[in-house]
């Protein structure tokens, strides 16, 4: 049987801490292939919630501070009203998600509240000083307010949120599994195929597992309760069956856990066991369960990580974009600003084609109403440019998050079976996913029929 004590192999504290291997996810998420396949699913993602957005608001769109009213309502107990607008429910939570998400991130590093590039406002400017905890529950709160007043809704775009990101995550799960065990690079397109073999069957299903148990708890316990209501036979059946419920109870409370702390892992043990949904929702359970410290401590470290990383990422693109917005606009009023602004004001022609502000202030629409049909032609392209610069920045945090992840599974897989950090799942082609041009796949070279023996010259 392997040695699954980490300190004792070599490398101590430090070793047996996971920070060395954690800290190589950085380098695993900055390869171009993992990028663009998350850039891509940003795209697909966005124009997936754009066309809900403008088929929902043809009926009455929300108001954009809808999530933030449901939240305050649910934290003091009061009753919450759904308020109307002009905005579609995909835009108003991807706002909430992402103001909760760089507070987060920003939250657990201190003094880096300004580092995601908010203005100071006091609406946006607190998540980043909430705490960590309390950002992942206005995560959650986001998610319950769309399944809770939005169902239909919910149920179209996390269908296709699930499609998307199951394979794109997948995919990068797969490349970082290989490239982390192996030190081998994959391409997009064997990442993808990987993925795509795996998608519906490992991928997909693996995180409705979990979500489909509890809610089959939550039916039978709702059941049970209704049972209870019945007079005299619901007192007479329901009083001793209580046991079961509180069975239930803490069932669900174990599959909670379960995947709050062993979710991240469900597409890295189908990455990089190549196994099926139940043997990925298997392993995610028991590893965090069965060293929960180390759990625990994976996971802090790989946060604190992620947030200085995003830190500096956002930071850099940020200072980029400025330098870019501040000389091009230089450049584009040499002789003195157009009289152009609200209420006449100066405003240089950029400031014009390139606004800022929002919760990020790195690109917000143009007033199109004021642009010639010339100058929505160059608008349209500068905005298509730094949107993509932007959309890149938050696909590094998602090749960040899915290699991270794969990198805390191979940890947390050796501590608990100890099984070596180098072995990954070939594949059920036995190629590994590396593509018939891998030197894996190469057959040894035959040796030639024409051979020629020596020949005898005995008189």
């Amino acid at each position: 049987m392997k040695d699954s004590n980490p300190a004792e192999r070599g490398g101590g504290w430090l070793e047996a801490s996971g920070l060395p291997h954690i800290i190589r996810s950085l380098g695993l998420a900055v390869q171009p292939a993992k990028l663009g396949i998350a850039l891509v699913a940003i795209v697909l993602t966005f124009l997936v919630g754009t066309v809900l957005d403008w088929i929902w608001v043809r009926g009455g769109g929300v108001d954009e501070t809808a999530v933030v009213r449901f939240v305050a309502a649910r934290e003091l107990d009061q009753p919450y009203v759904e308020p109307t607008g002009s905005l579609g429910p995909f835009r108003v939570w991807r706002q909430h998600e992402q103001r909760c998400l760089a507070g987060f991130l920003t939250s657990s590093i201190p003094g880096a509240s300004m580092a995601v590039g908010t203005p100071f406002s006091a609406y946006v400017e607190s998540p980043a000083y909430a705490g960590p905890f309390r950002n992942l529950t206005g995560m959650g709160y986001g998610v319950w307010w769309m399944a809770r007043y939005h169902p239909f809704y919910f149920l179209l775009f996390g269908l296709a949120f699930l499609i998307i990101w199951s394979w794109a995550g997948g995919a990068i799960c797969r490349i970082a599994a290989v490239q982390f065990a192996r030190d081998e690079k994959l391409s997009m397109k064997q990442g993808l195929n990987y993925a795509q073999d795996k998608l519906f069957g490992g991928f997909v299903l693996a995180p409705c597992i979990p979500v489909a148990f509890l809610l089959i708890i939550a039916v039978v316990m709702a059941l049970g309760g209704a049972l209870l209501r019945l007079p005299v036979l619901g007192d007479l059946l329901g009083g001793p069956a209580f046991i079961l419920a509180i069975l239930g109870g803490f069932i669900a409370a174990i599959l909670l856990l379960g995947l709050i702390f062993g979710g991240s892992l469900l597409w890295p043990a189908v990455a990089a066991e190549g196994s099926d949904a139940f043997d990925a929702f298997s392993r995610s359970l028991s590893y965090p369960l069965s060293k929960p410290w180390k759990a625990i401590l994976y996971a802090i470290i790989a946060v604190i990580f992620a947030g200085i990383c995003w830190v500096i990422v956002n930071l850099f693109t940020f200072l980029a974009l400025t330098i870019t917005r501040g000389i091009v606009g230089f450049g584009t009023s040499p002789f003195g600003w157009w009289n152009r602004g609200e209420n006449g004001a100066t405003v240089r022609k950029l400031d014009l084609l390139w606004p800022v502000g929002g919760p990020n202030p790195l690109y917000t629409w143009p007033d199109w109403g004021r642009l010639s049909w010339y100058e929505y032609y160059s608008a349209f392209f500068i905005g298509v440019y730094v949107l993509l610069v932007i959309a890149l920045m938050w696909s590094f945090l998602a090749t960040l998050y899915f290699s991270a992840s794969t990198v805390v599974y191979y940890l947390l897989r050796r501590d608990v079976d100890g099984t070596e950090l180098e072995e990954v799942s070939s594949g059920d082609d036995g190629s590994g996913g590396l593509g018939e041009d891998s030197p894996r796949n190469e057959a040894p070279p035959r040796a030639s029929s024409d051979v020629s023996l020596p020949i005898s010259n005995k008189p």
